[in-house]
């Protein structure tokens, strides 16, 4: 599957300033060009992080995003303004069973559109 080997950072314009969000390579489960003009990226974040990353990503649908990170096939390095055309996210359940412990985590879809 094709990922990254440095964070990924994400940079959006809103209201005059600018917002960025830095993920770990970790928490990138997927990162591909479908085409020379689609980028899917998918994300699984787990932790205090989530709430900050699905914060990040509400309402970001039709909004231009800078993207920059290093692709892992060819160690490309990427930073490229892309338009979130759509994304899915899922609030999944927590990954651990012990009783009381309620531990965030956040699955992402993320398509994007060259500007």
């Amino acid at each position: 599957m094709p990922g990254v080997t440095a964070p990924v950072t994400f940079i959006r314009e809103t209201k005059g300033q600018f917002k960025d969000l830095t993920v770990p390579e970790e928490f990138v489960k997927d990162f591909y060009f479908r085409s020379d003009k689609h980028l899917m990226v998918m994300l699984r974040v787990v932790g205090t992080d989530a709430d900050k990353v699905k914060s990040f990503f509400n309402d970001s649908e039709d909004h231009v995003l800078t993207i920059e990170t290093t692709e892992s096939t060819h160690g490309k390095e990427i930073v490229q303004e892309m338009v979130l055309v759509s994304s899915y996210l899922d609030e999944g359940p927590s990954l651990n069973v012990d009783i009381n412990q309620e531990i965030p985590m956040v699955r992402l879809i993320l398509d994007f559109q060259l500007k």
